[in-house]
């Protein structure tokens, strides 16, 4: 809040499910470090601080890190231990960011006429090769320190998002927000994670599998249970390049 201080300073917290429960039932929650309690407070008070932070300043951004390491799809091999300044890439110790964008208008024919669409023939081509151009970008990449280069090399993961979306919803006559906009994002995204889980399919049919890759521990992550059933047989059949992709 002092503009003398930290000024332009990105700043997360990490929630834990445990936090959570104690905001639901108005418990007490301990201010601790190491081992010692500095201070016991109402949970809410904590939460209601920083959610009014967030909406005067923008930060601190919330990060659910309890939720995440369950979804990761390497929760069998790593533990998130925080995310890219931005919070696009949840990243272990020594983790790499790489990400990329769609961008969405460019794929949109009709706009803003009542045959408007995207085109998802031209999403997954432009997806396919977004992913073997960053998948080789693991492989250009130089790092300050050994141990990236070699958490880059285990894993392989990219982080590929969008761009452009709003933009994309209007020209399709869906005002940003909506219900309606909200469904069609959901089929998009769902669209460019088939798409780029495929990607990387192929990929490791024709380069090898990432080095840390485990079928069933992969395939037991909270993520990929959610994935669909024909995307999960070709991982489990062929393996995959990219640890994670979105």
């Amino acid at each position: 809040k002092d503009p003398a201080r930290l000024r332009m300073f990105n700043l997360s917290v990490l929630i834990t499910d445990a936090f959570m429960a104690a905001v639901k039932t108005d418990g007490p929650w301990e201010l601790v470090f190491g081992d010692k309690v500095f201070k016991t407070l109402p949970a809410r008070d904590l939460w209601n601080k920083i959610m009014r932070n967030t909406y005067d300043f923008a930060e601190p951004g919330v990060i659910f890190i309890d939720r995440i390491n369950t979804a990761n799809n390497l929760g069998y091999c790593e533990t998130i231990a925080a995310t890219n300044p931005c919070g696009e890439q949840p990243l272990p110790p020594y983790g790499a960011c790489l990400l990329g964008s769609i961008n969405m208008p460019t794929l949109v024919t009709g706009a803003f006429t009542k045959g408007a669409q995207l085109d998802l023939a031209k999403l997954d081509d432009l997806v396919r090769l977004a992913v073997r151009m960053m998948d080789n970008v693991v492989d250009a990449s130089r790092f300050p320190l050994p141990e990236q280069a070699a958490e880059a090399q285990a894993k392989r993961r990219i982080g590929l998002g969008v761009t452009g979306l709003a933009d994309a919803l209007l020209m399709l006559g869906l005002r940003y927000g909506s219900v309606e906009a909200a469904k069609q994002t959901e089929d998009w995204m769902h669209a460019i994670a088939r798409a780029s889980y495929l990607a990387s399919v192929d990929l490791a049919r024709e380069k090898g599998a990432f080095p840390l890759f485990d079928a069933e521990g992969y395939l037991a992550s909270g993520n990929m249970m959610q994935m669909d059933a024909d995307v999960r047989d070709a991982i489990r059949t062929h393996g995959i390049r990219n640890a994670l992709l979105t």
